[in-house]
């Protein structure tokens, strides 16, 4: 924990490759999506992040100012979502693994660390939300943490069953990135669509 402290304090930044393996309990059924990320903390405490997703379907996924925005290129449209209430509780989703210390996690979660011999180098941190309004999406969170405090694997489990997985590769801790890295890269005529 006092390592994720260390580890919390120093970020401002990152991006990685990812793939997403979502499983549907109901039906037993696994999706999987390949991408990248970029995630950056802003003051004061909020998460700007953009998610890309190459494959199967391109997509992107940008989080900004507690607003969620979907652009999906092959119809040239812009789904844009006001988080309202919820939005400080995404931010506090999305930076765990990433900039969060071991002590937010303790406020918020049960932790539990164990060593998972089917990962080789990492620390397996087992959180337990303590919050009821989260308990309703969630059951528990698994992270994976690399030598360097970084996850290189999440898994989440909502009551139904269903599980949603992470894999991060390539990651990069406080990356220069470019101006544009939080930018969607929408083309002429882009269509907005407010939820």
């Amino acid at each position: 924990m006092s390592r994720m402290d260390a580890a919390g304090a120093k970020f401002r930044d990152m991006s990685a490759q990812v793939r997403q393996v979502s499983y549907t309990a109901v039906i037993k059924d696994t999706s999987e999506q390949d991408g990248t990320v970029r995630m950056m903390k802003v003051p004061p405490g909020e998460i700007k992040g953009l998610v890309e997703f190459t494959s199967p379907d391109h997509k992107y996924y940008l989080f900004e100012k507690r607003k969620l925005q979907i652009y999906t290129p092959k119809i040239n449209t812009v789904q844009v979502i006001d988080l309202g209430e919820h939005g400080e509780e995404l931010d506090q989703f999305l930076s765990i693994g990433f900039g969060t210390t071991g002590r937010e996690l303790a406020k918020s979660y049960q932790v539990e660390v164990a060593i998972d011999n089917n990962v080789a180098g990492t620390t397996l941190v087992k959180l337990t939300p303590n919050v009821a309004e989260v308990k309703k999406y969630l059951t528990r969170i698994d992270l994976w943490l690399s030598d360097e405090n970084y996850p290189v694997r999440e898994k989440l489990s909502e009551p139904s069953g269903d599980t949603v997985t992470v894999y991060y590769s390539n990651v990069q801790i406080n990356p220069v990135l470019p101006p544009d890295a939080f930018r969607l890269p929408t083309k002429p005529g882009v269509k907005y669509e407010t939820q």
